[in-house]
């Protein structure tokens, strides 16, 4: 199983911050946060919780929303010219990729692209300690950096054991700033993690222990977490799914909603959330043919009570609960509620199942061409 060396889960255990860097002794720290997480003071607090490393820390402010090559070597320059043997990240997934990239790109040259791909590290990068401070992404435990590439308008990724922080921090205190729509989409991207996790063709019993219990949280909590943001028992359990479904999926594999949903991000109006929204459902009952055990299993995570029915109804009811948590978290399912014209259906379908072959073959079953315009045109909606 891969995992971070340390996890530090729960509410106040930022205050394992110092302790953490002093395991690793640095002499210059780089943080890595966002514009928001300063201005909400969040990253103050962490550098208060850093004790007496405070003062050997710096910060570099990503401005973007979805990281991309650049931003990623600019970092590493950084790190390079400023002799940085610590990173910390601090932030939603983009800062979070960017910290992570960054440290390997440093001791990698400088570039990204040559690295772009499945185990082609040469060496560990800088050290890292990773802090999210939304629950979603599970970016912070996962092995993969994932980037945008501007010349071709997708996304792709390094995925190598390497880029494993040193620990990571997961604490729900962090996360009462997110308003309720970050929430749910956030929420919504860690449960697909999490069921594509528990379905992909990579996972395993140990995998599952983890994604089976993310199901279970997020489903029971996501509606919770955006009702209220202060409601720390779902803030809590939210921050517990999603990290359970980054340490899941990451040791299994995802599987066709995330890879078609790679042609769909890229689309004005789509961010990653919606481009799963429009998807999940209508993947969940295709893949279920062949797999119903498992996606029973899901039902029943997600609260059904299936005693008494057929394994293949049971397993039909884990789309329904994926449609009903939507319409209770304000996400559309359909294509035609995020500005798609029927007409660009075909081609939006044809350039997904393209540029989704990298993740496709982890998906519990085959996917045609033919399969991928047929689950779009579902996805447009009636």
């Amino acid at each position: 199983m891969f995992h971070p060396n340390i996890l530090c889960m729960g509410r106040g255990s930022l205050e394992n911050t110092e302790k953490l860097i002093g395991q690793i002794e640095p002499e210059r720290i780089l943080m890595v946060t966002g514009p928001n997480v300063r201005k909400l003071g969040i990253a103050d607090r962490v550098l208060t919780a850093a004790g007496s490393y405070r003062n050997r820390v710096e910060l570099f402010i990503n401005p973007k929303p979805e990281p991309d090559i650049s931003i990623v070597e600019q970092c590493a320059r950084h790190i390079r010219e400023g002799g940085y043997d610590l990173v910390i990240g601090l932030g939603g997934g983009s800062p979070l990729d960017v910290a992570k990239g960054a440290a390997v790109v440093a001791t990698h040259d400088g570039e990204m692209r040559p690295l772009l791909g499945m185990n082609r590290l040469q060496r560990k990068g800088i050290p890292t300690i990773l802090i999210p401070t939304t629950a979603g992404s599970g970016t912070d435990v996962t092995r993969a950096v994932v980037v945008s590439v501007p010349e071709d308008k997708s996304k792709r990724s390094i995925w190598d054991h390497r880029t494993m922080a040193e620990a990571v921090i997961v604490d729900p205190e962090l996360m009462v700033h997110m308003p309720p729509g970050l929430t749910a989409e956030t929420g919504f991207d860690a449960l697909v993690h999490a069921i594509e996790g528990h379905t992909a063709r990579g996972a395993n019993p140990f995998s599952r222990m983890y994604t089976a219990e993310a199901v279970r949280l997020i489903g029971a909590y996501i509606a919770r977490a955006c009702r209220n943001g202060r409601d720390m028992e779902a803030r809590e359990a939210m921050a517990r799914g999603a990290t359970y479904a980054g340490i899941g999926m990451t040791n299994s594999g995802l599987g066709a909603i995330h890879a078609l949903a790679l042609g769909v991000d890229s689309c004005e109006g789509f961010n990653h959330c919606r481009s799963l929204s429009v998807l999940a459902p209508w993947v969940m009952r295709f893949n279920r043919i062949g797999n119903e055990s498992l996606y029973a299993d899901i039902a029943e995570a997600l609260g059904e009570k299936i005693e008494g029915i057929s394994v293949e109804e049971a397993s039909l009811k884990a789309s329904q609960c994926v449609v009903r948590i939507c319409r209770e978290i304000g996400i559309s399912i359909y294509l035609k509620d995020c500005g798609i014209s029927k007409d660009k259906v075909r081609s939006l379908a044809v350039g997904a199942y393209t540029v989704g072959q990298r993740l496709l073959p982890m998906n519990c079953r085959d996917v045609s061409q033919e399969d991928a315009l047929a689950l779009f045109e579902q996805a447009f909606g009636g």
